[in-house]
């Protein structure tokens, strides 16, 4: 008798649970999406309104892309709710009125040969050069070394989604990249020289010369 009860309460309240999925109501309690930059050592900021991320939608998933190819990243959402799938597009920086050669980022894609060919499980470390001082004394920077810039690349690397393979790297006020250094899964480490800011470039293990992609803006 009491195994009855209990599968019938269960299919009551299966059934409940059904109908308000029907009828597109919240798991969460409609909480707004947010969005917390990082500030640099002081506490992450709240951001969300400012950003326009802040639908109350049943967020389920995101994945990072650079979707337009003008070098920042932009978020592909997905919702158990409706819109099942959002595109917010990063304005936020126009990339290519920024540094004396109007580049901040670089983007890597790497093919394994030895290794898998994905190369999932590969780590890239971007070496920086400290700007230089120009000729009319702009840019005063003392000649130190910048820290690099170190990604693992993944598959799958957030709930129930996964983020474009190629590398993105924000190079922030670096003008020069030293080299980029590549430990593919197979266990060998690979260095690159000839890679420039505000390019696209594919990396194939044991080849050292990276072949740079052709530039291909969309339009949204």
């Amino acid at each position: 008798l009491q195994d009855r009860e209990a599968l019938a309460a269960y299919g009551t309240a299966f059934k409940a649970v059904s109908q308000l999925l029907r009828e597109g109501r919240s798991f969460s309690g409609h909480e707004r999406n947010c969005a917390f930059p990082n500030c640099r050592g002081a506490p992450f900021a709240n951001v969300s309104a400012a950003t326009g991320l802040d639908f109350a939608d049943d967020g389920r998933a995101i994945a990072l892309t650079d979707w337009d190819h003008d070098g920042d990243l932009d978020l592909w959402v997905r919702n158990r709710t409706g819109p099942r799938l959002r595109l917010m597009q990063n304005q936020t920086i126009d990339a290519d009125s920024i540094g004396p050669d109007k580049s901040s980022f670089v983007t890597l894609r790497l093919r394994g040969t030895d290794s898998n060919r994905d190369a999932i499980g590969a780590r890239v470390s971007v070496g920086l050069s400290p700007a230089t001082p120009s000729d009319d004394g702009a840019s005063r920077s003392e000649k130190l070394p910048l820290a690099d810039l170190v990604q693992t690349l993944r598959a799958g690397d957030a709930f129930l989604s996964q983020s474009s393979k190629w590398l993105h790297f924000g190079l922030g006020g670096a003008t020069t990249i030293d080299h980029v250094s590549v430990r593919w899964p197979s266990g060998k480490t690979q260095r690159f020289t000839e890679i420039k800011p505000g390019g696209r470039y594919l990396l194939v293990e044991g080849d050292d010369s990276p072949t740079r992609a052709a530039e291909q803006k969309r339009e949204i």
